[in-house]
């Protein structure tokens, strides 16, 4: 089914408003109901079928399948569902989506105008190449003198632009061929190591893999379930994926008779924190308590960076742009000074 009206914002405030009204006591079905009646129309359909998926008994997963969550959220809310913590669950989850929904349209903003501006400064180049500067060409040529060097050079990169454009379109798909092949015969965790590899994606990846774990792992730990039974509930909810694969490597850990902060530091997916956030929990017994805290820590940190990163984009793009229509306007206006000179 469509999720029609949908989109992760109004997602992400459903699941905020709802996880509210749990709290204050309603049952979930009639929280649901409450909800569809403030909503329009045309997203009834899709409320009106989690209610009878709800109905027949079935499993949070299945509950939510008609609303197409994001897999990590869907695997939040079963995991949280299974020691009591749905409601928070929610909440959390509801919050997260509004953020990045919030952070996905602050970066449309922020490219917008600076890929118009690109779009415009493309075609000046193509008018430049292909009706000012051959006039120049040939007027230099009927008067026998030399083309500015720095011209040359232009009319050379913007002659080139076509060829340089297919080889990034054949690299482009190289590429994606080369990542599907690799989604397809390798593990996620693998995949994980990979995409750790690229500097601009590895600290957003830490914090994010920390964040998924820290929230929902301490969870469990404050539901009072023990490690290795918490990991084995994240194992069974999460349907597929890293953080599956990881549940199981820890566990597999913990029965060799290692510690949870050495396992955490073994591999390069999580922070360097979140192992000393760990062996502080257990030394002082509130693990489940540090790793929420950190978890919200976390969540604080990573919008901060993304912010950031946004405000940087804008004047990067300008700052590429008008060196280009700089350079262009350069090597038009040098030809002239020297026809003034030959004459």
């Amino acid at each position: 089914m469509k999720n029609r009206g949908w989109n992760r914002a109004s997602q992400g405030t459903f699941l905020y408003k709802l996880g509210f009204l749990l709290e204050q006591g309603y049952p979930i079905n009639k929280s649901i109901e409450l909800l569809k009646s403030q909503l329009p129309q045309k997203k009834h359909a899709i409320l009106d079928e989690m209610l009878e998926i709800l109905a027949s008994g079935n499993s949070i997963l299945e509950v939510f399948s008609p609303f197409q969550l994001p897999d990590e959220v869907l695997s939040s809310l079963s995991i949280n569902s299974s020691n009591g913590n749905l409601t928070k669950s929610l909440m959390e989850n509801g919050t997260f989506m509004k953020k990045k929904a919030e952070w996905n349209d602050r970066l449309n903003k922020a490219i917008r105008y600076p890929l118009f501006l690109l779009f415009l400064t493309a075609w000046i180049a193509i008018l430049f190449y292909q009706f000012l500067f051959p006039q120049f060409s040939l007027l230099f040529s009927s008067l026998e003198v030399k083309t500015p060097i720095f011209t040359t050079w232009m009319l050379t990169f913007l002659g080139s632009i076509p060829v340089i454009a297919l080889i990034i379109l054949i690299l482009s798909g190289f590429i994606w061929v080369l990542i599907r092949f690799v989604r397809r015969k390798s593990n996620y965790s693998t995949q994980m190591s990979l995409l750790m590899k690229i500097p601009l994606l590895k600290k957003f990846l830490l914090l994010t893999n920390s964040h998924f774990f820290s929230v929902n792992f301490g969870s469990m730990l404050q539901s009072g379930l023990a490690l290795s039974d918490a990991l084995h509930v994240m194992e069974e909810h999460l349907n597929k994926g890293f953080y599956k694969e990881e549940s199981q490597r820890l566990q597999r850990g913990l029965l060799n008779g290692k510690t949870l902060p050495e396992l955490l530091l073994a591999k390069p997916y999580f922070t360097k924190e979140l192992a000393e956030i760990v062996r502080f929990g257990q030394a002082h017994g509130e693990l489940g308590e540090e790793l929420i805290s950190y978890g919200e820590w976390i969540f604080s940190e990573l919008e901060e960076r993304i912010y950031s990163s946004l405000q940087k984009i804008q004047p990067i793009l300008f700052a590429v742009i008008g060196t280009f229509v700089l350079l262009m306007f350069a090597s038009m206006m040098l030809p002239m000074f020297k026809l003034m000179e030959a004459l």
